[in-house]
């Protein structure tokens, strides 16, 4: 009896345990096989200097903000991939872009043909002069008197002055800096003859120091700012250009100026200047 009892007991375990496979049977086990896992978003990693409020800066706890992180912020919706913000030295940032360290430079960077030999960029976004801080002992005042012997023209490495500077300065010396304030300080001293910098930083720059005076009219032959992307790679920048125009279309630009650049835009007013956008 004890035997039967043992096999009755066995045979009804089996029973059950099948009869719990069949009621499980429209549950799909979870196998790495079958789990669903969403694909990473492509990254795009955005180059820029973190040094021109209130377009490319940093807040008080060290991150990234600004009318241009905005921008790309928003682009990288528009273009369903992931932005990443990396701050670099404005020399570095086209060598950075050609060697594939980033993939996109935005950082109020004007459009020029030497650039363009370089890079490539997006349509044009913003509107963008160079005008000239002038020691007050200088006896000008245009910026047709400024390529003379004897004076010396201020310039930060690698932007649109230094390559208008270049470009159109056969008689002055030019005088390269790193930073834009040591050559603010250059020209108020009598140092530097004058800077060639965007009129919204010669206006500011302008208040703290006592020994220069603005020459605001824009300087010609200069186009405004674009996205700096690599040679080639065409599929990206049509990407990139439908996507700045769906921004632009979305308002981006009025919203920016009145979050970041009320005071600003009516500073240039004051100056009879236009605004960036």
């Amino acid at each position: 009896m004890k035997f039967g009892k043992k096999l009755m007991i066995i045979f009804s375990t089996i029973i059950f345990g099948m009869s719990m496979v069949g009621c499980g049977s429209d549950e799909v086990a979870q196998t790495p096989e079958n789990v669903q896992v969403e694909a990473p978003k492509e990254v795009l990693v955005v180059g820029m200097e973190l040094k021109f409020p209130p377009f490319e800066t940093i807040d008080t706890s060290g991150n990234p903000m600004g009318v241009s992180v905005e921008l790309a912020q928003a682009l990288g919706e528009k273009l369903g991939v992931d932005i990443e913000i990396q701050g670099l030295d404005w020399a570095a940032l086209i060598p950075s872009l050609q060697s594939k360290n980033i993939d996109l430079i935005i950082s109020s960077m004007s459009i020029n043909e030497e650039r363009l030999q370089a890079i490539d960029f997006s349509d044009e976004y913003a509107k963008s002069d160079i005008a000239l801080m002038v020691n007050n002992n200088v006896d000008i005042s245009h910026y047709s008197e400024l390529d003379q012997e004897g004076f010396t023209v201020a310039v930060k490495q690698g932007t649109i002055g230094d390559l208008w500077a270049s470009a159109n300065l056969q008689n002055a010396d030019i005088k390269y800096f790193s930073e834009t304030g040591a050559g603010f300080l250059d020209v108020n001293q009598g140092l530097s003859t004058a800077f060639i910098y965007d009129p919204l930083s010669l206006i500011e720059a302008s208040q703290n120091l006592s020994n220069v005076k603005l020459l605001l009219d824009p300087l010609p032959g200069t186009q405004g700012w674009g996205i700096g992307m690599r040679k080639g790679e065409t599929e990206l920048l049509t990407r990139v250009n439908k996507a700045l125009q769906e921004v632009k279309d979305d308002g981006f630009f009025d919203d920016m100026r009145e979050k970041y650049l009320k005071e600003d835009v009516e500073k240039y007013e004051s100056y009879g200047l236009d605004y960036f956008f």
